[in-house]
């Protein structure tokens, strides 16, 4: 049985405080990102991420960068996001793929086909991976995307009509079974359609999630993501006032279901990430690219073991693209070591940490280097060996889980610390 024990709460505690530290960012001299390492070129595929921080309603749960859609904002923040695509190119990147997220990816159709079509001419795309919304999900804007978009992920959360009113998304996307006649009339439009869930919203049981995931074995999107509630502080207290208090040991004992209920019919990708086909495009960016580029108001960029964080300023941000300038504000240097330890829970997260692998990207015996966390590990049963990797057992598949959602948690630290700053004239 899958439990929030010790090992999991202490490693978490760890999280927290490693996260509140190691992402405390200092403001950057920087104009633009550093050029890509020329020694690491040759055998490196870096990923370019851009944000589209614009929607047309807040929901309460997020805490991404974002801002009230407003049409003339959008249209000239679009023309800027392609100038400073245009400076990563000019400082000699290239990208195999590409991440778009937001905000509401598609509040623009035509700028973001506009600007995914420059991508594919600037740089050597294989796939494109985008976010949308059950609002996305219309045959016109799918057939628009063709060509442009690989891999579309809709953020879905569940199809459960009273967890739908009670984080306001009813209203604005509509029923479950609304949501789910969309799915069904679009699916295989584009090449893979990811569904995006959410597990463990105060008070849901075993029978509401189980609604969720037969849903999903009858719909058989080629992937769904199954996220628990990532709860930041002013998330947190927005969800307490709408629904109640987020129970950790409920987590645990959903996720089992999760793991139980998905084995049948789908591949697990990584801890909560599963595929209907063996072989899909994969969303977790963080998993595959160990380093990536951001452009766009409050995206994220991290290159040689530096964190780099774009202002969340929209008036900031059009300034120094208007001087030439890329988006960059703050930064923060990593040490080998911490570096190592991120990559070490990322790779166990993703399913498989590879010695020979590591080695030769990390230049790292991971053996030894690492010695101490892989044996507490070993000695908390969270982790098993086999051949030349380390793979996760079923309890440590749920402490991955857990350690990346308080990672995402102190992002999501940093984005609300960044938005708390912006004045009105920000926006």
């Amino acid at each position: 049985m899958i439990k929030n024990n010790v090992s999991t709460r202490f490693i978490d505690a760890i999280m927290r405080f490693s996260t509140k530290n190691y992402l405390h960012l200092q403001k950057t001299n920087l104009t633009k990102l550093p050029p890509p390492n020329e020694q690491k070129t040759k055998d490196k595929e870096y990923l370019l991420y851009m944000h589209v921080p614009f929607c047309a309603t807040i929901c309460t749960y997020c805490s991404f960068n974002r801002f009230i859609f407003q049409e003339d904002k959008a249209r000239a923040y679009f023309r800027s996001l392609r100038e400073e695509m245009q400076m990563v190119k000019d400082l000699g990147y290239d990208f195999s793929s590409i991440y778009v997220g937001g905000g509401t990816t598609a509040i623009l159709p035509d700028e973001l086909c506009k600007t995914l079509e420059l991508a594919r001419k600037l740089f050597g795309i294989k796939e494109v991976s985008c976010e949308g919304d059950p609002n996305s999900l219309h045959k016109d804007l799918l057939y628009s995307l063709r060509g442009l978009v690989d891999r579309l992920s809709i953020g879905v959360q569940t199809f459960d009509d009273n967890i739908l009113k009670k984080v306001s998304r009813y209203d604005k996307f509509g029923s479950g079974n609304e949501i789910i006649k969309r799915l069904e009339n679009t699916i295989g439009i584009l090449p893979t359609l990811n569904v995006d869930l959410i597990f463990n919203f105060p008070n849901q049981t075993e029978k509401t999630l189980d609604y969720d995931l037969q849903t999903i074995k009858n719909l058989k999107p080629n992937q769904v993501s199954i996220y628990p509630l990532m709860s930041s502080p002013s998330v947190k207290s927005a969800i307490k006032r709408s629904m109640g208090l987020v129970s950790l040991d409920n987590e645990a004992r959903l996720y089992e279901q999760i793991l139980d209920t998905m084995k049948d019919d789908f591949t697990q990708l990584s801890s909560w990430a599963f595929s209907y086909k063996e072989k899909e495009i994969f969303d977790e960016y963080v998993v595959d690219n160990d380093e990536y580029v951001g452009i766009g108001s409050g995206s994220f960029s991290f290159l040689d073991g530096t964190l780099y964080v774009n202002t969340f300023s929209l008036k900031e941000y059009s300034q120094k693209i208007q001087n030439k300038q890329m988006g960059i504000a703050r930064e923060r240097k990593y040490s080998k070591k911490a570096r190592l330890q991120y990559r070490l829970m990322v790779e166990l997260f993703g399913g498989e940490a590879n010695i020979k692998r590591f080695k030769e990207k990390y230049n790292s015996n991971m053996e030894i280097d690492l010695f101490k966390e892989i044996l507490f590990l070993k000695l908390t049963k969270n982790i098993y060996k086999q051949g030349d990797s380390y793979f996760p057992t079923m309890q440590g598949k749920y402490l991955f889980l857990s350690m990346m959602k308080e990672f995402y948690i102190g992002m999501d630290r940093v984005r609300e610390e960044s938005r708390a700053a912006l004045k009105e004239e920000d926006m």
